[in-house]
């Protein structure tokens, strides 16, 4: 018996070196290297991580974290994360879906449907955010993105456009970041921008203070 236990915790030890693509379960965890994760529809996790290979939250399922390096987050509607973060990949988050902390991204795009929130601050550097209808209770950063918001979209703590590092060196786009606020839409705290930017209000959209020199309003 001693030596089938030794034996299997080898076979383990050597799967977790050579990086296998198998999905390996800690305890309600989900860890990967080479592969896509899927938490199962209602079950609950600690955490959802990989490295090359996306990340999909299932219907009603619920986790503390879900990361990953190169991959796309995917939450269906009603589940329940408690942040989510990516390097290259977009970020989707379902209707009804409920962030209770922060979601970013580098290089990829990020998409709320209806009625999803997310209590912390939303972030990219080269993606669009896209918000339809939802509430983002935190700030809303981008480099390189446009950011839309749609159907009575919420945030509570402004938008902040930044100046990409290599600004400077010719090397960001050249066209102006493109913000847009619906006539239903909120946007409390600043709009602070840093860069040159096209801002579209709606009739009956609200904004706060709007902040920066190149700014171009429609």
């Amino acid at each position: 018996m001693k030596t089938v236990v030794c034996i299997t915790a080898a076979v383990l030890v050597i799967a977790a070196w050579t990086g296998s693509p198998v999905a390996l379960a800690e305890g309600r965890s989900i860890s990967n290297v080479n592969g896509s994760i899927h938490a199962t529809a209602g079950q609950a996790y600690e955490k959802l991580s990989t490295v090359n290979g996306d990340v999909r939250v299932e219907k009603g399922a619920s986790a503390d974290e879900a990361h990953t390096v190169n991959g796309d987050i995917v939450l269906e509607s009603e589940t329940k994360l408690g942040s989510l973060r990516t390097v290259n990949g977009s970020l989707h988050i379902g209707e009804g879906a409920d962030v209770a902390r922060e979601i970013s991204t580098v290089n990829g795009g990020i998409e709320l449907e209806k009625r999803a929130r997310v209590g912390g601050a939303v972030s990219t550097v080269s993606g669009d955010i896209e918000i339809d209808g939802a509430e983002v209770v935190g700030k809303l950063t981008t480099n390189n993105g446009d950011i839309d918001l749609t159907d009575g979209a919420r945030v509570g703590n402004g938008i902040h456009v930044k100046k990409d590092k290599s600004w400077n060196s010719g090397w960001e786009k050249n066209d102006p970041v493109k913000v847009h606020v619906c006539s239903t839409c909120v946007v409390e705290g600043e709009l602070r921008f840093d860069r040159p930017v096209e801002l579209r209000v709606d009739q009956g959209g609200r904004i706060g203070n709007v902040i920066g020199e190149s700014v171009t309003r429609r």
